[in-house]
């Protein structure tokens, strides 16, 4: 199972692994806590990045039904604006938050997210509907395996989630998954990691037809990730990653080939100019996460 708080964060993390629990025939779901509506004013405008969702995973051959939208609010980034790092702090467990588009969950006309096709109706969002709805989510499908944002991440919505996922996981007494946990916006900013790569520069020189430098190379496959500083001021240690190899079909440096790049240009809506260096630089050969013990 992965879970995670926006739309392209799975391809972003998990693309590769993905790939190859399809390619063995291991059932994958994949959650999405947030619609992704930072920038909607309504749910027409604020559900735009789920299909993006249903088309990226498409790719990767993991079905729409395999999918599940939470439909709860995406306000910011900074822990003082994030949805779910304040849920999660929250004491009064029925405390009403309103989002910028709703202050109840909601998803596609064609697929409602959970709570409606669950409940028969919406659920409003307040720290016990959230987590109810998340552990109700984990215990019906019971994974062996989780994936999911980390603690360490400065992005709010992704340590909250983490939080959330551990607090269900350490009070359950007889299930007990693996857990692991990535970094997508690490304490050393986004600008400047994951490390821009040439690749990245005349993909979007090419794609997005823009005025790019870049360093010419002769690269066969993208590279490994590198260690950004500050890393290792909190918890999780760079030595103690975990690296899942992505399949070959998303090695390649020709970007026009590369299978997780593919699943990544569905999500348009994520893909703006001032943000595909970043995005685009998680085309690496690997995915990278930390075992939780909890």
């Amino acid at each position: 199972m992965i879970i995670v708080p926006h739309e392209d964060d799975e391809i972003l993390m998990t693309a590769g692994i993905i790939e190859k629990a399809v390619i063995n025939n291991k059932k994958v779901t994949v959650v999405m806590a947030t619609n992704g509506d930072y920038e909607g004013t309504d749910k027409i405008s604020g559900s735009i990045r789920l299909q993006e969702t249903i088309n990226g995973l498409a790719v990767l051959g993991v079905p729409e039904e395999n999918v599940i939208f939470m439909g709860y609010a995406d306000t910011g980034m900074y822990p003082t604006e994030s949805f779910l790092y304040k849920l999660y702090q929250e004491k009064d467990e029925n405390r009403l938050f309103p989002g910028h588009c709703s202050s109840e969950t909601y998803g596609l006309p064609q697929k409602p997210e959970y709570h409606s096709m669950k409940h028969g109706k919406p659920a409003e969002y307040t720290r016990k509907n959230f987590k109810n709805d998340l552990q109700e989510i984990i215990l019906e499908k019971m994974p062996d395996t989780i994936f999911t944002t980390s603690e360490e991440d400065m992005h709010g919505d992704h340590s909250g989630l983490f939080l959330f996922v551990k607090e269900i996981l350490e009070e359950q007494i007889n299930y007990h998954p693996e857990l692991y946990s990535g970094v997508v916006h690490s304490k050393a900013g986004d600008e400047n990691w994951p490390v821009r790569n040439p690749e990245v520069f005349r993909y979007i020189q090419s794609k997005y037809k823009v005025a790019q430098s870049y360093e010419e190379t002769k690269r066969e496959n993208v590279e490994y990730f590198i260690c950004p500083e500050n890393f290792n001021d909190g918890d999780l240690k760079w030595e103690d990653r975990i690296s899942f190899l992505v399949p070959e079909n998303m090695m390649s440096a020709d970007f026009y080939r590369n299978k997780k790049v593919k699943a990544l240009d569905q999500h348009v809506n994520a893909l703006k100019l001032d943000a595909v260096h970043f995005l685009y630089s998680f085309i690496a050969m690997e995915e990278l996460f930390w075992k939780i013990d909890y």
